[in-house]
């Protein structure tokens, strides 16, 4: 009954009009009236042209956390010219709306007779005397496999019998040698060549002149683009972690910047304050690096 009423109130943003618009279609409507394309706020806000077309069209499983939502209806609105806080609000509205229509009743505990009670308890009873079962037939397996093995270990080892040496035979008598049939001295060999050393494997390929590695303490929102081209745009977690490779240039647009930690070439590469959480136009190249303090 209270689901009926919510949805024959009207809106806030269907005040003082007579279509019964919702959100979305109450948003494309201010856009058009004041002849913006969505593209032209697109490519003004850096927002993506997937998420702006989700607002207009009430798709808000599209669209990331509410944290980030609010964020690119802000930028929408002062492109557009709307009040943010005002746009903000209405969304809010909309949105709690939606998830209050897809929330699931709450199932009803089943009521438990006095039988369905005494059926799981023996239940319970057989479980366990299952397992003790179990455990007792492991524990006197092992106890047998060690006594197998005491008893190897105490049985004396067989000592081989050892052959009797055969006896020395008699010394034959060698005939002497005369200064002219004596043998001369063998002459000495060389020692062998050293073989040439097998060449070592090739030296791993050179990393990147830069390795940007991004940590998030908290859920955040990334745009890169890599020697000035477009790289991803994706939301990434609490503990996940970014790693960007490029040869000039990293350029980054962070969602919620406090709570990203940045290496640059193993090193940290400070954050500069943006007034809020958002911070657009990060840009680390070789001359930050290479300049005082970078």
């Amino acid at each position: 009954m209270s689901n009926q009423k919510a949805k024959n109130r009207a809106r806030p943003w269907q005040e003082g009009s007579d279509e019964k618009a919702s959100f979305g279609s109450w948003l494309r409507r201010q856009r058009e009236v004041r002849e913006i394309g969505l593209r032209e706020i697109a490519d003004a806000s850096k927002i993506s042209l997937r998420y702006l077309e989700a607002l207009e069209q009430d798709r808000f499983d599209v669209l990331p956390a509410p944290v980030f939502s609010r964020g690119f209806l802000r930028e929408y609105a002062k492109y557009v010219g709307l009040d943010a806080d005002e746009v903000v609000n209405h969304f809010l509205s909309a949105y709690q709306e939606v998830e209050a229509e897809q929330a699931p009743e709450e199932p009803r505990a089943p009521r438990t007779s006095g039988n369905q009670w005494l059926y799981n308890l023996l239940l319970f009873a057989a479980v366990a005397a299952v397992l003790v079962l179990v455990a007792l037939i492991a524990f006197r397996a092992d106890r047998r496999d060690s006594e197998e093995l005491a008893q190897v270990v105490a049985r004396p080892a067989e000592t081989p019998a050892v052959a009797s040496p055969a006896p020395a035979e008699a010394a034959r008598p060698q005939p002497t040698e005369t200064a002219s049939t004596a043998a001369a001295p063998p002459e000495p060999v060389p020692p062998p060549a050293a073989e040439p050393l097998a060449p070592t494997e090739g030296a791993p390929p050179p990393v990147a002149p830069l390795v940007v590695n991004l940590d998030f303490a908290e859920n955040c929102w990334v745009e890169a683009r890599i020697d000035g081209r477009r790289y991803n745009q994706q939301e990434y977690a609490h503990g996940e972690s970014l790693l960007l490779t490029a040869q000039e240039s990293v350029e980054l647009t962070l969602g919620n910047a406090p709570a990203v930690r940045i290496l640059v070439n193993g090193k940290p590469f400070p954050v500069p304050p943006s007034g809020g959480k958002v911070l657009r136009g990060l840009k680390i190249d070789l001359a930050a690096l290479s300049a005082p303090g970078g």
